[in-house]
């Protein structure tokens, strides 16, 4: 097991931050979904919050992951993170005054969702200036596994706490898990960033951008997988409480237990990633989330399938795992493929794919779900998943193949 960034006092503070930061946005994120879902008893209105939370990554996440590869990044994540902590306790305070109706609450998450769109890629480029030069990959790794691990037990744990203490109360459980990141980043002792030329306009280091992940097969692929894992799987996973309480009927509760199922997964899955070879080449690495991408969209043809309520668990304890590996190799891939004066853009067009489509899946989905019913919709997706996965195998294999390089 390699554990080497842990040898950096900066990177240890901020990796713990970091998890409940991470914890916190997705805490909020199953709040608003929820009180969407109370509110309207809408699989559509939950799609739209869920697209509201994360479309915003679809314009201005690229945006700003050139600016991280402009600005000092620990005082952009300084304002980002105060911005989140702001919005969190205007929503607790709000739901608990009884004041918050479907159309102030889609507001909120739009707001919520533009913010997030900058602290992530901020927060991500970040990483390598705590921890030496030979620690990078490491660290890479685990703040990869430490972000998507916390990302599915989140949710797992805004669904219990909405099923104990209500939304309002839950909303301000999220507020709290955000605070520390706020205390922690003034502190951080960061390496100078090498200098780069920044004379070009944001828009012309966007299309260098753009030109440097089609012409690198392994950032290409990677893209690819992460595409269809979020579209499908992760689409599936955004409307859990239409499956959950719309199909089964089992409320708040039963909410709860199938994203602690998710988290379980994905935590049984992040802890087992720290086992694999650190020395592994991108390509292996694209690799290994080929199966991965294809069981997740085999596990939603399953959950449209499924006869009875114990399958859900099992089936969001797979969906779980899916996300968290093909998440965190990805992610890596991007990282260590990337150079630092392109690192911050990478970040931000991962970012676009990974988040925009959970975006895209859930609206998607949450909107056919309104027009036919929730089981269909997930085994029409499904299949269509399988048959993605399919192509980009195949078109995997091809250019190992051919030997190429994209240009």
């Amino acid at each position: 097991m390699d554990l080497s960034a842990l040898g950096s006092n900066g990177f240890r503070t901020y990796i713990v931050a970091n998890f409940l930061s991470i914890l916190g946005i997705w805490i909020n994120r199953i709040t608003v979904a929820w009180l969407g879902w109370s509110l309207t008893g809408s699989a559509a209105w939950v799609g739209v919050l869920s697209f509201l939370l994360f479309a915003p990554t679809l314009v201005t996440g690229p945006y700003f992951g050139a600016l991280a590869d402009r600005i000092d990044v620990r005082q952009g994540a300084l304002v980002t993170q105060s911005m989140l902590v702001l919005l969190t306790l205007l929503l607790a305070v709000l739901d608990l005054a009884g004041f918050v109706d479907i159309w102030l609450l889609s507001f909120i998450a739009l707001l919520f969702g533009i913010t997030a769109s900058a602290n992530s890629p901020i927060r991500l480029t970040l990483v390598p200036q705590l921890v030496s030069s030979r620690a990078i990959a490491n660290a890479i790794t685990l703040i990869s596994i430490n972000f998507n691990a916390a990302r599915l037990i989140g949710p797992a744990i805004g669904g219990v706490a909405i099923a104990k203490l209500g939304s309002g109360m839950t909303a301000l459980v999220s507020f709290a898990t955000l605070l520390p990141m706020l205390v922690t980043l003034p502190f951080l002792q960061t390496k100078a960033k090498a200098a780069h030329s920044a004379t070009e306009g944001v828009g012309a280091q966007l299309l260098e951008g753009l030109r440097r992940v089609w012409q690198s097969e392994h950032l290409w692929h990677a893209m690819l997988v992460t595409a269809i894992s979020s579209i499908i799987p992760g689409g599936a996973l955004e409307i859990l409480p239409a499956v959950v309480d719309g199909v089964f009927h089992k409320g708040a509760s039963g909410l709860g237990r199938a994203l602690s199922a998710a988290g379980a997964g994905a935590l049984t899955c992040g802890i087992s990633m720290t086992f694999l070879s650190p020395h592994l080449s991108l390509r292996r690495r694209v690799e290994f989330t080929l199966p991965w991408m294809a069981g997740g969209s085999l596990a939603v043809l399953a959950l449209g399938l499924v006869p009875g309520w114990p399958f859900v668990i099992g089936l969001a304890f797979l969906l779980g795992a899916v996300g968290t590996f093909t998440s965190v190799t990805t992610q890596a891939v991007i990282q260590l493929d990337a150079e630092d004066r392109f690192r911050g853009r990478a970040i931000g067009l991962w970012l676009v794919v990974s988040v925009g489509g959970n975006a895209a899946g859930a609206l998607l989905l949450g909107t056919l779900a309104d027009l036919s019913n929730v089981r269909t919709v997930l085994i029409a997706a499904g299949i269509v998943g399988v048959l993605a996965s399919v192509w980009a195998i195949t078109s995997f294999y091809f250019d190992l193949a051919r030997g190429c390089r994209r240009g």
